[in-house]
């Protein structure tokens, strides 16, 4: 399942859903179409996911400008247009093949893992909600340090006892608030979670 029509039905049931892609390889072009069943929810999700980060890209989410020969159907009908800049089909393809670690995104800022406490109370929060769906061995959450680019900052690794507590969390979290953001998930490799390859 494609992360980005997860948060997009998070608002409510799709009419339509077009990932435009490139004719001659295949790949996503970076920006899909998307129309709801029910046309008020469109500013809802504009408004909730524009400017969102979905890892180091920042999704752009707008009202397509629709031809004259469309606007009969008045305001309401014009379906979402949505950008994700320089992200491929590769990068969005879902969740990837199952593990028993997690990498949670869009839940906190680098300047929110600066401050200590605030850093402790994210852990805690994410420790509790984690361990509603399993047995949580380990949690990582990169912090910024000063002057240099530290891999896997913004995101948040949860290694669980097994793949199956670690697929009910990522079906519970996917698409869920976390302080007004939309939870995005992935696994991730366990090796490479512990060779700590954010």
């Amino acid at each position: 399942m494609w992360q980005v029509k997860e948060l997009l039905t998070s608002f409510g049931p799709l009419k339509a859903f077009n990932l435009v892609k490139d004719s001659a390889t295949g790949l996503s072009k970076g920006y899909a179409f998307c129309e709801y069943l029910d046309p008020s929810i469109t500013d809802q999700a504009c408004a909730g996911l524009n400017g969102m980060q979905l890892g180091d890209k920042k999704l752009i989410v707008q009202r397509a400008s629709v031809g004259a020969k469309n606007a009969q159907g008045g305001p309401n009908v014009l379906p979402v247009q949505l950008q994700i800049p320089g992200l491929n089909m590769a990068q969005v393809q879902g969740p990837g093949p199952t593990t028993e670690v997690l990498c949670l995104m869009n839940m906190v800022a680098p300047e929110e893992l600066e401050d200590e406490e605030e850093y402790e109370e994210i852990l805690d929060d994410v420790k509790e909600e984690c361990s509603k769906y399993g047995y949580v061995k380990s949690i990582e959450i990169p912090r910024p340090i000063k002057g240099v680019e530290v891999p896997g900052v913004g995101k948040i690794f949860v290694e669980f006892n097994s793949i199956i507590d670690c697929q009910k969390a990522q079906q519970a979290l996917t698409g869920r608030k976390f302080s007004n953001r939309v939870v995005v998930t992935s696994y991730f490799e366990p090796d490479r979670y512990h060779r700590r390859e954010f």
